[in-house]
């Protein structure tokens, strides 16, 4: 049996997606988390000076959605062909953009300005995505944005929203209601509801 260790801060943050695949499909790992004073004590063992990284059977993979990935296609959430594997992996790099454009926000530390800057990120970039994800699961039917089942890139949607929903309300959701849907779907699934209920509470 292959022993997976994730490392990562006490955080959801950039391992969220891989632990939800591991959750998801029910695999055993150690979900190594430390604190951020303790940093120093473990970057130089990381491959790049960074986490996550993912230890599977002592052998470390670094870069988040090149964990999720691997992940995802060890234990079936990559997508049933190559096309549909390159579709997941496209809407997880938009999360992934997406990410990384709330990064100015959550660094800001004028309330006002922090507020001002998360609102016109939503006008002008989270807005029109939402769009076009819309179209999307509309175009599929299936009710996941690629294929007939689930894949990591639905994980990578709801590890994304959730949090979102949560401090802003679900009505953040009402004009993209497929998405909604699948959030709620996701959330909703009974290893994946179990994980959120009984994870460490954190932040962010």
């Amino acid at each position: 049996m292959v022993h997976y260790k994730l490392i990562y801060f006490n955080l959801r943050g950039r391992a969220e997606l891989a632990r939800l695949v591991l959750q998801h499909q029910e695999i055993v790992f150690e979900d190594f988390r430390f604190e951020r004073e303790e940093w120093p004590k473990y970057k130089a063992g990381t491959p790049f000076g960074q986490v996550p990284v993912l230890e599977v059977d002592g052998k470390p993979l670094a870069q988040s959605n090149t964990i999720a990935r691997y992940l995802a296609r060890q234990h079936g959430l990559a997508g049933q062909n190559d096309w549909e594997q390159s579709q997941a992996d496209m809407y997880v790099d938009c999360i992934h953009d997406l990410i990384g454009g709330t990064r100015p926000i959550i660094y800001e530390t004028d309330k006002d300005k922090q507020k001002e800057m998360f609102q016109k990120f939503l006008q002008d970039v989270v807005n029109p995505h939402l769009q076009k994800v819309e179209q999307q699961l509309i175009k599929n039917g299936s009710g996941f944005l690629v294929g007939k089942s689930i894949t990591w890139a639905d994980l990578a949607y709801y590890s994304f929203f959730s949090p979102m929903m949560e401090r802003l309300g679900e009505a953040i959701l009402d004009s993209t209601p497929h998405l909604k849907k699948l959030v709620a779907h996701v959330g909703n699934i009974p290893q994946i509801k179990k994980y959120v209920e009984t994870r460490p509470k954190t932040a962010l």
